[in-house]
């Protein structure tokens, strides 16, 4: 029986960021029932608003697709938080919250008068996590940075594309999302720390750390070899094994994870070539790696032998009890009832137009997560939070309109 309270209902988190990391982390609370208030600069707020694909509407104040996507079900201040008069608005929004997050370049809220010391001061118990590139107390803090230089940084890219040719960016921000999910796991700490001890904290989140925190076996190799193997890429395998990578198949490719002897032995069987079994140099998955290319002909020809690649995996994964899977696409994969297993949510935009959303990856067995909401306007809510939360009058947020100070959507 699922609960009707969700895990993070009644907890208020202010969302100062912006593009990726920040946003994914908050919607990952919005899914698990945080109310999120984004405080976006005017005139035009956070620039993925500005990030437009063929065919998305974006008009009459609709999100487009990329800011729905992270964004949706978030409520919506607009603020110029860099006058005085704005900054004294946030710092009464973070008394009245649990958490603020934020990814501006280390410094930068600090010379608003919204930094850590500032915020906290306002209140004691909140948790504030920052997230920036390379960390708020590294020598390159106030660099520009983004998902494309951490994965450059932290070793990522090094480790992707051919041992001879250039490393290759894997055309997802990966270095955003795993700092994304880091910040949504240490936030959640963090609050487990205060409802034991009334501590609030800072975290200082770093997309360099949460990168290089992603390696599993190279910096294990450098240790133990002293230094003597630091790991290099391996094309379309995995660096010391075999054969664990991506191969040519009938319909596209198919990914094949073999990591154990028994696995090696079990595929080489049922591709009828038990004689490679007795070839000393494919006796290990370092030895099988270094020579290669023969090995993956060998396999690539019999996976040829299949109708078509669904043929082809039922055979590795289900008869053989192999890591198997065919290389799909986005569209493949979210169009895939099975597979999918509802991480897409269909729906009506404010314009009409039908738009694919993401669903939340946690599935709890009590408190499920809610379902994807519309992205704000920007502004939407300026009014109601500022009213609702602050305790502010019509006169004065109608002055601070005015002013300049606010931008409120429903002001007639």
């Amino acid at each position: 029986m699922a609960s009707s309270q969700r895990i993070f209902a009644g907890v208020r988190i202010l969302d100062l960021t912006q593009y990726l990391a920040g946003p994914v982390a908050t919607r990952l609370f919005v899914d698990l029932g945080a109310e999120v208030i984004k405080v976006e600069l005017p005139p035009n707020g956070e620039g993925s608003r500005r990030l437009r694909f063929a065919a998305d509407d974006g008009v009459d104040g609709a999100a487009p697709a990329y800011f729905a996507m992270h964004n949706r079900g978030k409520k919506c201040v607009c603020v110029d938080f860099k006058r005085p008069e704005g900054a004294a608005i946030v710092r009464d929004l973070a008394r009245h919250a649990d958490v603020m997050i934020e990814n501006y370049t280390p410094g930068v809220l600090k010379r608003y008068g919204l930094g850590y010391a500032e915020i906290s001061a306002a209140n004691p118990g909140i948790v504030m996590c920052s997230v920036s590139t390379y960390g708020q107390d590294s020598p390159y803090a106030e660099r520009i940075g983004n998902d494309l230089v951490a994965l450059a940084a932290g070793g990522f890219l090094h480790m992707i594309g051919e041992p001879d040719g250039h490393p290759v960016y894997p055309a997802s921000a990966v270095a955003d999302h795993m700092t994304a999910v880091n910040a949504f796991g240490a936030i959640s700490a963090a609050m487990y720390h205060r409802a034991r001890t009334g501590e609030g904290q800072h975290i200082d989140l770093a997309l360099v750390d949460c990168t290089f925190n992603s390696h599993d076996w190279q910096l294990a190799v450098l240790s133990a070899t002293n230094g003597e193997i630091d790991p290099q890429r391996g094309g379309t395998q995995r660096t010391g094994a075999f054969p664990y990578g991506v191969f040519k198949s009938t319909e596209g490719y198919i990914g094949i994870g073999v990591f154990t002897e028994p696995q090696w032995e079990v595929l080489a069987r049922r591709m009828d070539r038990a004689d490679l079994l007795d070839v000393p140099e494919f006796q290990t998955g370092a030895g099988r790696f270094q020579n290669q290319a023969a090995l993956k002909l060998i396999i690539e020809e019999w996976l040829a032998t299949f109708a078509n690649d669904d043929e082809a995996v039922r055979v590795l994964a289900d008869e053989l009890r192999l890591p198997a899977a065919r290389v799909l696409s986005v569209g493949q994969f979210a169009n895939d009832p099975v597979l999918s297993r509802r991480m897409v949510a269909r729906v009506k935009t404010r314009a009409g137009r039908d738009q694919m959303l993401l669903r939340s990856p946690h599935k709890f067995s009590k408190t499920p997560p809610a379902e994807p909401g519309h992205a704000a306007r920007l502004g939407e809510h300026t009014r109601e939070i500022l009213g609702a939360v602050c305790g502010y009058g019509d006169d004065r947020i109608e002055s601070l309109r005015q002013a300049g100070v606010i931008v409120d959507s429903q002001a007639r």
